[in-house]
C-alpha cells in the first residue's frame, strides 16, 4: 500500500515515516501540503496522513485535494489543536480517524489497522458496484440476444432461473407457423451462393417484423424456411388468430420482397405456409456441448406437414386452428375465408386429416 504523509514537525515526520515503512508501506513524505501534492503527482495512494495545521494549505484542504485525484483514499488527521469544528470538517471528508497529539505509537498502529480495514472495505464495495454494473449490462445484452430467438415470457423464465428450460420443459397449447420458399432447390441450381443468401435474408427480414407485431417468437431458421410459435396470449383463440394473421400478412409482404429482389435482377419467389394449433413442449434439446431451444410435439409436426403440402402462395390451416378461431375469423385483416379441402393423408397420421385452405385478399398498397 502507498501512503502520503504530511507533517511539518520534522521529528514526527521521520518517526511516522519509518514506522510506516516498517509495516511495508511505500511512503511519500513531505513537510507541507503543497510539497506533498507535488511529489504525489498523478500517482494513486491508499492512505493520506496529515497534520491539521500546516504552513500554507491545511490538512483538511489537502485531503479534499487528494480525494479529487484518489477517490478511494482513506484519510487520517493528526493534530494538537483538535476542535469540534475541525472534527466536523474531518467527518465531512469521511476521515477514518482524528488523532490528538501527543499519541503513543501503539495508538497510531491501531489507527493504521482500522484505516487498512476501511481501505479493504472501500475496495470490496467498489468491486461489488463494478460487478453489479457489469452483471446488469451483461444481463441486458443476454436478454437482448435471447429476445431475438424466443418470446418475452421465455426470456423472463430463462433470465430468472439462470438456465435454459429443462429438457422436459413446459407443455402448453400453441399455434405453430412454418413458412418456406417454394422451389428453393431449383433456385439453388441456378444462382450463386451470395445471391441465395441475399434472397433468404431478404425473406427473413420481411418476416421478422410480422412475427413480432403478431406476438410470435422465433423458434428456428431452417435454411430457406422459418418456424414461429404463437403462445404468449392466455387465450388459445388469440394465439390461433395471431398465427393465421401473421401468415396472411406474410403473403401480403411478398410483392414488396419481389420488388426488392428485382432491384438486384434476382428471380421472383413465392412461399408456402402451414399453420397448426395444439399441444407442444418448449424445451432444450441436444447434447451437453450443444443445446438448442425449441418446441416439439404433434402440433409442430403437423404444421410442418401442412407447409410441405401447401402450393406456392398458399396457406394451409389445421382443423384445430379453425376450431380455435371460432368467431374471430372476421377480425383477421386480409382473410376472406377458410375453405375445407378433401381430407388428406398425412405422413405419420393413421387417419386422414381435415385441412383448410386460407383465402386472402391483399389490400392495395400492402407491404409498401
Amino acid at each position: 500500500m502507498k501512503v502520503l504523509l504530511v507533517e511539518d514537525e520534522q521529528s514526527m515526520l521521520f518517526t511516522l515515516s519509518n514506522l510506516l515503512k516498517h509495516r511495508g508501506y511505500k511512503v511519500i513524505a513531505a513537510h507541507s501540503a503543497e510539497k506533498g501534492l507535488e511529489e504525489l503527482g498523478d500517482d494513486q495512494v491508499d492512505l493520506v496522513i496529515s497534520d491539521l495545521r500546516l504552513p500554507g494549505m491545511d490538512g483538511i484542504s489537502l485531503i479534499a485535494e487528494v480525494r479529487e485525484r484518489c477517490e478511494d483514499v482513506v484519510p487520517i488527521i493528526i493534530s494538537a489543536y483538535g476542535t469540534l469544528g475541525n472534527a466536523i470538517d474531518a467527518l465531512k471528508l469521511s476521515v477514518c480517524d482524528f488523532l490528538r497529539k501527543p499519541f503513543d505509537l501503539s495508538t497510531f498502529e491501531e489507527t493504521l489497522s482500522r484505516a487498512e480495514e476501511r481501505r479493504k472495505q472501500l475496495l470490496a464495495y467498489k468491486k461489488y458496484i463494478l460487478d453489479l454494473k457489469e452483471n446488469l449490462l451483461g444481463e441486458e445484452r443476454r436478454r437482448t440476444m435471447l429476445s431475438r430467438f424466443v418470446s418475452k415470457h421465455v426470456v423472463d423464465r430463462i433470465m430468472s432461473s439462470g438456465e435454459l428450460p429443462a429438457r422436459a420443459g413446459q407443455t402448453q397449447e400453441v399455434s405453430v407457423l412454418f413458412a418456406d420458399i417454394s422451389d428453393f432447390t431449383g433456385l439453388s441450381e441456378k444462382l450463386d451462393q451470395k445471391s441465395l443468401v441475399f434472397i433468404v435474408n431478404t425473406f427473413y427480414a420481411a418476416l421478422e417484423n410480422v412475427m413480432v407485431q403478431n406476438g410470435g417468437s422465433l423458434d428456428k431458421f431452417m435454411g430457406d424456411g422459418i418456424m414461429m410459435v404463437f403462445g404468449n396470449c392466455k387465450s388459445s383463440q388469440n394465439n390461433a388468430a395471431n398465427a393465421l394473421g401473421a401468415a396472411v400478412e406474410i403473403q401480403g409482404k411478398m410483392d414488396k420482397i419481389r420488388r426488392e429482389l428485382q432491384r438486384f435482377e434476382l428471380p421472383e419467389i413465392s412461399i408456402h405456409i402451414g399453420v397448426c394449433t395444439g399441444m407442444a413442449t418448449a424445451c432444450s434439446i441436444g447434447t451437453e456441448k450443444r443445446l438448442a431451444y425449441t418446441h416439439i410435439g404433434d402440433a409442430v409436426n403437423l404444421a410442418k406437414r401442412l407447409q410441405d403440402l401447401a402450393g406456392p402462395g398458399e396457406i394451409l390451416v389445421s382443423e384445430a386452428t379453425v376450431t380455435e378461431l371460432a368467431d374471430s375469423v372476421d377480425s383477421i385483416p386480409g382473410l376472406v375465408g377458410l375453405h375445407p379441402l378433401q381430407p388428406l393423408a398425412i405422413k405419420g397420421k393413421k387417419k386422414q386429416v381435415v385441412v383448410y385452405k386460407a383465402e386472402f385478399a391483399i389490400p392495395h398498397g400492402n407491404g409498401k
